[in-house]
């Protein structure tokens, strides 16, 4: 045999070496006769590296990375034989092949870096950190891996064709953190960074088709996190297109074909058999088998077919390596199908296994911020309801509600809190109804409002972190978060913190919970309110009903439930929601000026006194009050359209007319409220009115207001009323009166709520920022829709409720857009209670209303000549007086 006298030469020919050739040359390479070198041994590790090439074999590249291990060779060719071993172990656990990372990263640190192109190891770490992200690697650390990535990124000029794939991998390990923490923003950067890297001229077209891929990824984990599915066939069916694109021996199609075939249910229990994918890969494969075969059965309500889904699970759980991050949602589906397997006729063992392991994947989660804890614990509150214990189910229903405010107050976005927040009213509305079918309303009332208003509530939050962070004495926490605050990772240390260092079932202060009944019936007594009522719509658990919570001055009454047989919210509520264009969107771009808008409010007013008024004023005459009925409703859902105050009796008396109404987004807006203190009536007013020009009865309004009551408030007009000017006013920290008789709008999306002022738009963000600094006795919005929501009802998020987080202890908003004429002269008359009379905020404007029910009614003196001459209209036009809604204390 020929001996080898420079092994190291033969490298650079290796990959081109025909099969057998290299085979014989890897024998030669060992055969002891030829007295190999250390130098020998390297090459034959580099040898079997290209073998391995060939056909993936797993064994002969561990066998090639024992050589390399023990070789004692130490030249610089050393280096270029590790690093392309290390690729090789990357690409294969891309392919789903056992791969020791932590053998990996040591064999990088081992060959270091290749002197022609610096960074090389520093990518190929980077590499092991995807990997291991992907992998579920317990000892992936997050934080460390994007540290090392933007570190990296810094480090390669642009122009590097190593940038790229940087970029690639940071998009890659975004989209990972937005599944496993439940951060939308993340999704949604991976997006734009991947349609960034798609403008790039110099991709080759299987770079293009990588980040095709990952961008259809990004879009599609978007799309699902904020529950918009229909998209969902088309996303898969353009990852297939693009798949379709990529080389047979491309190292990531085998795992973008796999994720394909868990997209679209084709991926089989058998894929998760024999020796080739790693234990975490294997239980992953089962994972996604058992939900496809899960959803098909629990849509045929088929025993059979859940029973084998359950199988699949137990497999996964077996199969699971420990501290496999899975494991929860593995367990928490299994729980969920074993009560399903129970509801549909299996035995008692069957739940008690379904409460084992949903408990067992509650205390796996750790605490509220986990993407699956919501889901987890409500299908365990339902076991324990099963099994007969209801007091278990209602604490783990509220503790489930828990997860909705952590995930909407994780999110770095308005549109992302939104999303987060769709189902939190839902669920709040399965615990409540847990809660009062056993008995309990005072628990129920927390369930409701758990489910409430999380968007505000969030931004809120949020404007407090830097205040709360140094109260804590975290500098630390708080320079981070002035540095970038939309930082995923960031958001949840600072919500660990917020929470009560480690989150805990015993560790959740008010960051995450409502106020109890306790706390609303002191803020209803600061309020003068009587009662808190919610108004609960009709759902498939329950009839409709009104949730009554008393004011701590009533010390003999206690929360109770008022069944409303004929309370629904479809019939004429949806003919109204319908008519205004609210539904959904929150649009405000129907024609309500006809007679046939009339006509149905009419009808809807009529409605709701047998539905609900009557008997709620039936049960409050029952209370020891001794007075008219001071009441705040907070109507959930489409019932939030309804103008309750308005409902109208068989003889004709309106509700307004015998009770004070006022409205709530949630109790926790309302506890929030009545603890600011009452703002001075000489402080500075600002009277601001029709910017542009189109609206000569709110300039006569406005002008009317400030001569007979605010003679020192500052008056805008026409081009002077300037957005810039009201942002001024609220910067400097308000007064006692904002008044603005202008239009407004509320259009589709959660940024669509604005008052038209000159020189640009006033939105419900802008008024937001002053929070801290704004303190405001009374904003009467004279513009229409100013009380609608830009998205769903049980959010709120509208101008009304944004004025009163940013501040403001009374709001006067609107439900629809009312008429100019008869909302100047309604205003005039609010202001006139408020300050020739001396009312309360919500009096005054009771008062208001029902002077223009009055057909007695007497003119003040200090109503102008241009305001009288408006006492034309018909005395009980609806749409004329009962748009305007009170909100605040």
């Amino acid at each position: 045999m020929t001996p080898i006298g420079d092994p190291l030469a033969l490298l650079p020919g290796l990959a081109g070496m025909p099969t057998g050739e290299l085979d014989a040359l890897i024998v030669a390479l060992a055969e002891p006769e030829l007295r190999p070198t250390p130098a020998h041994d390297l090459a034959r590790a580099h040898a079997l590296g290209a073998r391995f090439d060939r056909d993936q074999d797993p064994a002969i590249l561990a066998t090639a990375v024992r050589v390399y291990q023990s070789c004692p060779y130490r030249g610089r060719a050393r280096g270029l034989v590790g690093r392309g071993l290390a690729l090789r172990r990357l690409h294969a656990g891309l392919r789903g092949q056992p791969v020791d990372l932590a053998e990996v990263r040591a064999m990088v640190d081992d060959a270091g870096d290749d002197p022609v192109m610096p960074g090389s190891a520093a990518l190929l770490r980077t590499m092991a950190d995807v990997l291991a992200a992907y992998a579920d690697d317990p000892a992936y650390d997050r934080t460390e891996a994007l540290r090392r990535l933007d570190d990296l990124a810094g480090a390669i000029p642009p122009e590097s064709p190593t940038a790229w794939l940087v970029r690639v991998m940071r998009t890659a390990l975004a989209v990972k953190r937005a599944g496993v923490i439940g951060s939308y923003g993340d999704a949604t950067a991976a997006a734009g960074q991947a349609r960034d890297l798609l403008s790039r001229d110099d991709l080759t077209p299987t770079d293009r088709a990588m980040t095709e891929a990952m961008l259809a990824g990004a879009v599609g984990l978007g799309a699902a996190q904020r529950g918009e599915m229909d998209g969902f066939p088309a996303t898969v069916e353009a990852m297939s297109a693009i798949v379709g694109k990529l080389p047979a021996g491309y190292p990531a199609g085998p795992a973008l074909r796999q994720t394909l075939s868990e997209l679209d249910g084709s991926v089989r229990p058998e894929d998760a058999d024999g020796p080739g994918p790693a234990p975490a890969e294997r239980a992953w494969r089962l994972l996604v088998a058992a939900t496809h075969r899960a959803r098909s059965a629990m849509d045929r309500q088929d025993p059979a077919g859940v029973v084998g889904a359950i199988e699949l699970l137990r497999r996964a759980d077996r199969i699971a390596p420990g501290g496999y991050q899975h494991r929860p949602l593995i367990l928490t589906q299994l729980g969920q199908l074993l009560t399903v397997h129970y509801q549909l006729g299996g035995g008692r063992p069957v739940l008690g296994e379904a409460i084992r392991r949903l408990s067992t994947a509650r205390e796996e989660m750790g605490h509220p911020g986990h993407p699956v804890w919501t889901f987890c614990a409500m299908v365990l509150g339902l076991a324990y309801r099963l099994d007969g214990r209801p007091a278990r189910s209602r604490t783990t229903g509220l503790q489930a509600l828990r997860g909705h405010a952590w995930s909407v107050l994780l999110q770095a976005g308005t549109a992302d809190a939104v999303a987060a927040a769709r189902h939190a009213a839902d669920d709040a509305r399965q615990v409540a109804r847990w809660c009062l079918a056993d008995g309990e309303p005072a628990t129920a009332a927390l369930a409701l409002d758990a489910g409430r208003c999380l968007m505000l509530y969030a931004a809120t939050v949020e404007m407090d972190v830097p205040a709360r962070l140094a109260g804590l004495g975290r500098e630390d926490l708080l320079a981070r978060w002035r540095g970038d605050a939309t930082d995923p990772d960031l958001r949840a240390e600072v919500l660990t913190v917020l929470t009560g260092a480690t989150p805990s079932d015993a560790a959740v202060p008010e960051t995450l919970d409502p106020p109890d009944v306790a706390e609303i019936g002191s803020a209803l007594s600061a309020s003068r309110a009587d009662v808190l009522v919610y108004l609960i719509p009709p759902d498939d658990p329950g009839t409709g009903g009104a949730l009554l919570v008393p004011s701590s001055q009533l010390h003999a009454v206690r929360p109770a439930f008022l069944p409303l047989p004929r309370l629904t919210a479809g019939g004429r509520v949806a003919a109204h929601v319908d008519a205004l264009g609210l539904r959904d969107a929150g649009a405000a771009d129907a024609d309500t000026a006809g007679g046939d808008w009339r006509a149905g409010l009419d009808r809807l007013c009529d409605w709701a006194w047998p539905a609900v008024i009557g008997p709620l004023l039936d049960t409050l005459d029952r209370w020891p009050i001794g007075r008219a009925p001071r009441m705040v409703l907070v109507p959930l859902g489409d019932l939030a359209a309804v103008p309750w105050h308005a409902a109208r009796d068989r003889d004709g008396t309106r509700a307004v007319e015998v009770a004070t109404f006022s409205y709530a987004g949630s109790a926790r807006l309302l506890c929030q409220n009545a603890g600011r203190p009452p703002v001075a009536a000489e402080a500075p007013a600002l009277i601001v009115a029709d910017p542009d020009g189109d609206l000569p009865d709110a300039r006569a309004e406005a002008g009317a207001i400030r001569a007979a009551f605010l003679p020192s408030a500052t008056l805008l007009e026409g081009g002077e009323a300037t957005s810039g000017a009201v942002r001024g006013w609220l910067a400097a920290g308000g007064g006692a009166v904002l008044h603005l008789a202008c239009h407004g709008t509320v259009r589709a999306g959660v940024d669509g709520s604005f008052l038209s002022l000159g020189g640009g738009r006033l939105t419900a963000h802008d008024i937001l920022r002053g929070r801290r600094t704004t303190e405001i006795g009374l904003v009467a919005l004279a513009a229409c829709t100013t009380g609608v929501p830009s998205g769903a009802y049980d959010e709120a998020f509208s101008l009304t409720t944004a004025f009163l987080v940013a501040g403001t202890r009374s709001v006067f908003g609107s439900l629809w857009a009312v008429p100019s004429d008869s909302t100047s002269l309604l205003m005039f008359m609010a202001h006139h209670y408020l300050w020739a009379e001396g009312k309360r905020p919500v009096d005054a404007l009771n008062h208001a209303q029902r002077w223009m029910l009055n057909p007695d009614r007497k003119v003040p003196p200090t109503m102008p000549v241009p305001l009288r001459a408006l006492l034309t209209g018909p005395i009980d036009d609806v749409t004329a007086w009962a748009g305007l809604t009170h909100q605040g204390c």
